[in-house]
């Protein structure tokens, strides 16, 4: 009975060979997976950081597209951006580019996107077209510049970088407060009856229009009555008689749109001079 245990024990000795042998196994695994990933990961950060410093470059001006405009080309969005090639793409900042842009140049809207392929930037705007020349009161004289149709103030360094106005209107004392009755009366134009020449606002925030067949015309201070006044200008412009046209001096108060006044300067009247006395002799 005795002699039969030490037969069991050499057939446990081969088990616990056999598993030390797959724990080796799964740790050389291991450590090769490990090793592929390193490798795998090493070869992924050199091919990423090869892209990024050599791939997805800004290098000249041809890599920047332009839509919305004719006038502004990709040379001046570069001079005005103030962008030094090259830079990384995806180091580049948009919205930076795009403040900078409607700041500096005559643009209503700009958006700009990074373009990964192939590598550029794209840049969809659109321009502010100057309508009228413009001055505005300033502390000590007047600044030069443009308005557009949305009666927005455009400084003439900006402004000189887009289009001109295609007539000489000029509105003169643009202020913020009447920015939008300056846009209605610049978008009525047309429908005036008779060329437009200025609009004026007065210190005291009268509006004033000067017509090539009317002269001035007074529309006072009330935004609310405007589109009424527009309509009366209208409508006088094709019936006030030829005979009270064109006369110096002559301006049509239409604060009250309902019923306008024709001014007429008064006539001078000469003073009689005493008449020397000749001595008789």
């Amino acid at each position: 009975m005795r002699s039969s245990a030490p037969e069991r024990q050499p057939s446990r000795v081969p088990g616990i060979e056999r598993r030390r042998k797959l724990r080796q196994q799964r740790r050389r695994e291991q450590l090769i997976n490990l090793w592929r990933l390193l490798v795998f990961t090493s070869i992924a950060v050199g091919l990423g950081w090869l892209l990024l410093s050599q791939g997805w470059t800004l290098n000249n001006a041809a890599q920047i597209h332009v839509q919305g405009s004719s006038n502004i080309q990709a040379n001046t969005l570069i001079k005005a951006g103030e962008l030094r090639f090259p830079q990384p793409l995806l180091g580049f900042n948009p919205k930076a580019l795009e403040q900078t842009l409607l700041r500096k140049l005559p643009l209503k809207s700009v958006v700009v996107h990074r373009r990964l392929l192939p590598p550029g930037i794209d840049v969809d705007l659109q321009e502010r077209k100057p309508i009228a020349y413009a001055l505005r009161r300033r502390a000590h004289d007047q600044e030069k510049g443009m308005v557009d149709s949305d009666g927005e103030w455009i400084p003439i360094k900006v402004a000189n970088k887009g289009e001109r106005p295609a007539t000489n209107l000029t509105v003169e004392g643009w202020t913020t407060s009447q920015r939008q009755s300056i846009s209605r009366v610049l978008e009525q134009r047309d429908q005036l009856g008779s060329q437009l020449l200025r609009i004026i606002v007065a210190p005291d925030g009268e509006l004033i229009l000067q017509t090539k067949a009317l002269g001035l015309i007074q529309l006072g201070a009330n935004s609310a009555l405007l589109d009424e006044q527009l309509e009366a200008v209208a409508q006088l412009s094709q019936t006030l008689p030829p005979t009270f046209r064109h006369k110096p001096g002559t301006t049509i108060d239409m604060s009250n749109p309902s019923k306008p006044e024709l001014q007429v300067p008064k006539p001078t009247k000469d003073v009689d001079k005493p008449v020397p006395k000749s001595n008789s002799r």
